[in-house]
């Protein structure tokens, strides 16, 4: 026996009748939430990335260049405090030796600037002390590597030091600070050991340093072929007064995962005989 509609008591009627309403009410709400899920989302998606200011800088142990003997490594500190840079690569560190007074410049570098994460790469002993290159962080550094470059004869040992960096919702970037000979014929070499050991890697890459090298150079345009410089218009970077040649550089690895957003070279600069050159670099999840 079929039962109809009208069949059926009158209050069950009513409650059917209820019932279709909130059917029909809870369909419209169940579309209107995945629709904002969806939107939820789609901007989770674009927040995905972190921007970071990005420095290369040779210091030249903290002495300015218009005195003679003087080390300020406020003058330093405060050129990087100043620009909110939240990751430094930094050249001619000087650690304990007689010429900087026995300070710990990578340590009190850290400490002035409020990076508090930082490794120092020794190149060489010098002066009762070390001497080399280092790289400051905000985020947390979890590993790093020191890798000796090719070096012959007279020629002062040059390295290339890395660290792996982990950024907000454990985005992990690997960065890398270097200072190349004063001979063309080895920084060629250097720079194929430094892509050997850079091209190893999984992870975005960004180097940067002193090349000793003008954006001219054959090493320079080696680099342009592995790499993705943070200029085209190589504004000169030394030396601090009166600059004519472009020398320090910030290189990111050809990853979808990284582009430059912006570069400058901060003139009237003078910390140190060299100016620095600051990038802003988007990181891409």
């Amino acid at each position: 026996m079929s039962v109809t509609k009208k069949s059926l008591p009158l209050h069950l009627r009513k409650f059917l009748i209820i019932f279709r309403k909130m059917k029909r009410i809870i369909i419209v709400f169940l579309t209107l939430l995945y629709s904002i899920s969806g939107f939820s989302n789609e901007l989770n998606n674009e927040q995905k990335s972190i921007k970071l200011n990005i420095m290369t800088y040779n210091v030249h142990h903290c002495n300015p260049p218009a005195i003679k003997g003087l080390i300020d490594v406020d003058a330093i500190a405060n050129v990087i405090k100043s620009n909110s840079i939240e990751i430094a690569f930094l050249q001619e560190i000087d650690v304990r030796t007689t010429r900087v007074n026995g300070i710990d410049q990578a340590l009190e570098l850290s400490q002035k600037t409020g990076l508090k994460y930082f490794r120092f790469f020794k190149a060489i002993d010098i002066m009762g002390g070390e001497y080399g290159v280092m790289i400051l962080s905000k985020y947390p550094i979890d590993s790093t590597m020191v890798y000796p470059l090719y070096q012959e004869g007279d020629s002062e040992q040059r390295v290339l030091g890395i660290a792996n960096v982990i950024l907000p919702d454990n985005f992990k970037l690997k960065v890398a600070c270097t200072h190349l000979d004063l001979s063309a014929r080895l920084r060629e070499v250097e720079i194929n050991e430094i892509d050997s050991i850079l091209s190893r890697e999984s992870i975005p890459v960004i180097l940067g340093g002193d090349f000793n090298a003008t954006s001219q150079s054959n090493e320079i345009k080696l680099m342009g072929e592995k790499y993705v410089s943070s200029t085209k218009e190589f504004l000169s970077t030394f030396p601090n007064k009166n600059p004519n040649r472009t020398i320090d550089y910030i290189f990111i690895s050809k990853s979808a995962n990284l582009r430059v957003l912006s570069h400058k070279v901060l003139v009237n600069t003078d910390a140190s005989d060299h100016l620095p050159v600051v990038a802003e670099i988007e990181c891409l999840k």
